[in-house]
């Protein structure tokens, strides 16, 4: 996960966030300040909670500021930190949605918004083919 930050008047701060690599005291003290269990804050900052996206900012400061207390978590302004999903985790979410038990129509749905934000991402990462390039017989 992308995280970038960038204050009125300050300076952009970019991290790379992935919760596989945050230690298990980290991860309690982030349940602490979220309110919620690991998995579920997880699942709030994808969804857009501005409680879980605050904590995952002020976990981000921590790293570099380590006694900074939670209330001092800048209070932005929610178009100032944009969280983006590398085209691995757009995946894996793609897959889980296809397998999860929704209705059709409802999956097609996310899909297709997932779709178009796996593109976006495969531009963003340089994945992405250049235009105009030849389909191979395999695409044809």
């Amino acid at each position: 996960m992308f995280v970038t930050y960038c204050p009125e008047g300050g300076e952009e701060r970019r991290w790379v966030f992935d919760p596989k690599k945050v230690r298990a005291s980290k991860a309690e003290m982030i349940e602490k300040r979220a309110g919620e269990n690991w998995d579920a804050w997880l699942v709030s900052v994808q969804a857009g909670s501005m409680r879980a996206r605050r904590v995952l900012l002020w976990h981000l400061l921590t790293l570099e500021h380590h006694g900074m207390r939670f209330e001092d978590t800048p209070d932005y302004y929610a178009g100032e930190l944009v969280i983006e999903h590398s085209v691995s985790e757009l995946l894996d979410i793609k897959d889980r949605v296809m397998k999860a038990s929704i209705p059709a129509e409802q999956r097609d749905q996310i899909v297709a918004a997932l779709d178009v934000e796996i593109a976006d991402a495969m531009l963003r990462e340089g994945q992405a083919e250049p235009e105009g390039k030849a389909l191979s017989k395999s695409d044809a």
